[in-house]
């Protein structure tokens, strides 16, 4: 118990510290902050044209975003943050999300098959030593409830997850519904800020990217934790 107060006091004063640190860098490089804020105007003054881009496919448009989404959780050639957050630059908010929520379970289910058809030789090439040894212990128990809290948390190797789960004894439709569900308020987000900043909602979209900071610093403070914790409550249900 004492442990833990220590660990919650030691966690309270570092965000406070890095408040305190983020108000004394605006102050001192304020004249920096404005030409971020500038260079952010004069990138706003081409959106029409990367937009036109994208349009540019016409009604093929959100497919070619569908497929690369698809391709992220797949392949994961680039970060899906990424992807999430140009399909808000794109398509606005709830297309995003919307497209965004098709690519990424499409893609995440077929890593499941994949992982399912091919078995575990291939998914120990795939996925990291470290990974597999950390969340082998889902692949013992056929619960969603457990996956679906991994893929709520965000911080967590989610496009991996799917190859893991594929292992596992979970149903088609259960990880149809966890992989879908668990994703989408990451993906809403992502889209909100993407389309914060093409529409200039730049206090918003400071606000918004502090918080995440924050999510993300809470996130990976306790991620082990969590994982602990999980992996207690599957070796329970396992032994019963």
């Amino acid at each position: 118990m004492e442990n833990l107060l220590y660990r919650r006091k030691i966690l309270f004063y570092s965000i406070l510290a890095g408040v305190i640190c983020l108000g004394v860098l605006a102050f001192l490089f304020w004249d920096n902050l404005v030409q971020v804020l500038d260079f952010f105007r004069q990138h706003q003054a081409k959106k029409d044209q990367f937009r036109d881009w994208i349009n540019s496919f016409g009604v093929w448009s959100p497919l070619v975003f569908i497929v690369t989404q698809v391709g992220q959780v797949v392949f994961s050639p680039i970060p899906g943050e990424l992807t999430g957050f140009l399909g808000g630059y794109i398509y606005g908010v709830w297309l995003a999300t919307f497209y965004s929520t098709i690519g990424l379970s499409l893609g995440s289910y077929l890593a499941f098959a994949i992982a399912r058809w091919l078995g575990r030789p291939f998914v120990e090439k795939l996925v990291s030593r470290m990974i597999l040894e950390k969340f082998d212990f889902l692949v013992r128990n056929k619960g969603a409830w457990f996956a679906f809290i991994f893929f709520s948390i965000p911080g967590f190797p989610k496009d991996f997850m799917c190859y893991l789960l594929g292992l596992s004894p979970l149903r088609t439709q259960s990880f149809l519904f966890v992989a879908t569900v668990g994703r989408i308020p990451g993906t809403l987000v992502l889209g909100l800020q993407g389309a914060n900043l093409y529409n200039e909602r730049y206090g918003l979209f400071i606000v918004l990217f502090v918080g995440i900071l924050i999510l993300g610093a809470l996130t990976g403070y306790y991620k082990e934790s969590i994982r602990k914790w999980l992996r207690g409550k599957v070796d329970k249900a396992v032994s019963e």
